[in-house]
């Protein structure tokens, strides 16, 4: 075996415990998020006022159940960023020379996705256990017995102005899964969860190359992922699961972790691409997936990264005089 072998054969291998070792974390991590409230035992239980119109909303039923929402923000956008992704690639392998390395941008895209899906999961079951925030219908779930066995449809307690900390359940027609959720509003965990996943979706969709790209095929798209996750939120406040500002802190948490991932991701790709460049025009479009315009992109930027350096000097010259 020569020299150069080798190395290809340690290159190879480096890739693919490099996508093994990626693999295992992904599973660590959404085995993770899918245990943290039940790891971290009982959410803050906080108190209340009586008379606190905030939390006298009746409880009605959802009207985006959890299963419509892992499919609106989690299942059908990965399948769609597997699709696109794929499709993007295969057209652009060489007839008979298909290697699973041209296929790269298709796992680095997922495994940013589901990456910010933990952090967003994680960041909202934090706040939920922490804050332990009551929701808009914590009066009709709970049917709270005061510590003086009174309730607060009692004279005495009717009008308020003494905080309650110590209180007991006594609703029969409340369920355990009801109960355990009542006091964990904040934030809202649909609309984190809608806002991350369908604002990753309309800022992918942005950052690739659509033909032809005059059509308004690309921000009808971006809108109604946009208009979606909306819909969501304000779902939330009309089914009294959720305060406004539990909706408000939900939505500016996925777009921010959508906006951050995104951004990783895009930087990742170019880095991969820029060092592929550096390797061999050959080893750049398989990297990127045989993307000729990416691989003219990244070799102008490495030019133009070394070529800063004597632009800066010129820059400052003519300021200087």
């Amino acid at each position: 075996m020569s020299v150069d072998q080798r190395l290809n054969w340690l290159s190879v291998n480096r890739g693919h415990l490099r996508l093994l070792l990626d693999i295992i974390l992904l599973g660590s991590l959404l085995l993770l998020s899918r245990n943290v409230r039940r790891l971290s035992g009982a959410a803050t239980k906080r108190g209340f006022f009586c008379d606190d119109e905030s939390l006298m909303y009746p409880y009605k039923e959802n009207t985006v159940t959890s299963s419509m929402l892992h499919w609106i923000s989690l299942y059908l956008p990965v399948a769609a960023l597997v699709i696109i992704d794929t499709f993007r690639c295969w057209r652009r392998v060489a007839a008979g020379n298909c290697r699973w390395q041209q296929f790269w941008p298709v796992f680095n895209t997922v495994r940013w996705f589901l990456f910010g899906h933990v952090v967003e999961q994680f960041i909202k079951d934090m706040g939920k256990q922490v804050i332990g925030r009551l929701r808009p219908h914590f009066f009709d779930v709970c049917r709270s017995q005061l510590a003086d066995g009174g309730t607060c449809l009692d004279e005495a307690h009717r009008h308020g102005g003494v905080y309650h900390m110590d209180y007991t359940c006594h609703s029969a027609d409340a369920t355990p899964e009801m109960l355990r959720d009542m006091n964990v509003s904040f934030p809202s965990g649909h609309s984190s969860m809608a806002f991350y996943g369908l604002v990753f979706m309309a800022l992918y969709l942005q950052s690739i190359r659509l033909s032809p790209s005059s059509t308004l095929l690309r921000p009808l798209c971006q809108l109604v992922c946009v208009a979606l996750a909306t819909f969501v939120g304000l779902s939330r406040v009309m089914d009294y699961k959720h305060h406004w500002s539990d909706v408000v802190a939900g939505s500016l948490l996925g777009a921010s972790v959508a906006l951050a991932v995104v951004r990783g991701a895009v930087q990742q790709h170019r880095l991969h691409l820029q060092a592929a460049t550096a390797k061999g025009p050959q080893s750049a479009a398989v990297a990127s997936g045989g993307n000729v315009e990416a691989v003219a992109t990244a070799t102008a930027t490495a030019t133009a990264t070394e070529q800063l350096p004597h632009d800066l000097c010129e820059v400052t010259c003519h300021s200087s005089n």
